[in-house]
């Protein structure tokens, strides 16, 4: 970083220094002299270069973390977000609202259908339950900025959750009410993503043409016994829709080899 690129801190100014540092951040961003993934230096360099302490440093980073503007991965730095919706091939099970959250990016929910059906042939496997056993069936429809971004199908026994099409999901969450109001532990879950086109009923619900590219993801959610709870059909506009994954090259192939072949079989490509 050369020092015509260093922002000219006032320290008589009002307007904090950590303050002051967040106005250049953010200009450095929206202008693209920090494009996305771009890397900051490392905070004791960039606190050096700035001459401040990194405490104020961490309180600009902070702010512009929580605007969604910055991202920080443990043990990696610090980079610039993605201008796209952004999802995160992480261990950790969160949802696609608790994403948007987290990039405090606003967002609306319109229920498309909330109510008791029962299981076919294809659900049934997948939930552990019996062929027309009953289920709760949930579809959902979540905007940003009015734009259609994701499409989605929720299923769960519904001896789990019995009353639960009385709960307003436009401002409540599934996992939320699952977890806090019928006291279901949610411990685990699967994810599969795969490209797909938009068939009619998509293309519909996202507002997009049948034939356009989709990511398509299944996910199943289990109990702390393995149980399965809920199953899942999301379907996210791809043009606003990106995965991100932080990845290790180190002792790599020695972890696959110790892969169960159920769990590698999900890395073959078909013919």
């Amino acid at each position: 970083m050369t020092n015509d690129t260093l922002p000219d801190i006032d320290r008589h100014n009002p307007t904090p220094i950590y303050r002051q540092i967040q106005d250049w951040m953010r200009s450095r961003i929206q202008s693209g002299a920090w494009p996305e993934y771009y890397q900051l230096p490392a905070e004791i360099d960039l606190a050096a270069e700035l001459k401040i302490n990194r405490g104020t440093l961490r309180n600009a980073i902070q702010q512009l973390i929580e605007e969604g503007l910055l991202m920080r991965i443990h043990g990696k730095g610090t980079f610039v977000a993605a201008n796209g919706v952004q999802q995160s091939l992480a261990a950790s099970l969160t949802t696609f609202s608790e994403s948007l959250d987290a990039r405090k990016i606003p967002f609306e929910t319109h229920v498309r259908a909330a109510r008791q059906t029962t299981a076919d042939m294809v659900v049934a496997p997948l939930l552990a339950v019996e062929l027309d056993a009953p289920i709760f069936y949930l579809e959902r429809v979540r905007t940003v900025k009015g734009q259609a971004i994701v499409f989605l199908k929720n299923y769960i026994p519904y001896p789990l959750v019995n009353g639960i099409e009385q709960v307003d999901f436009t401002r409540h969450r599934l996992f939320k009410v699952l977890e806090q109001q019928f006291g279901i532990e949610i411990a685990w879950g699967r994810r599969y993503f795969e490209a797909r086109v938009a068939d009619a009923e998509v293309a519909a619900a996202l507002g997009v043409t049948v034939g356009d590219p989709i990511m398509y993801a299944k996910q199943i959610t289990c109990r702390a016994d393995g149980r399965p709870l809920e199953m899942s059909d999301i379907w996210f506009v791809g043009h606003y829709f990106r995965l991100s994954a932080v990845v290790n090259r180190k002792n790599a192939l020695s972890i696959l080899s110790g892969l169960p072949e159920v769990m590698q079989t999900e890395f073959n490509i078909e013919s």
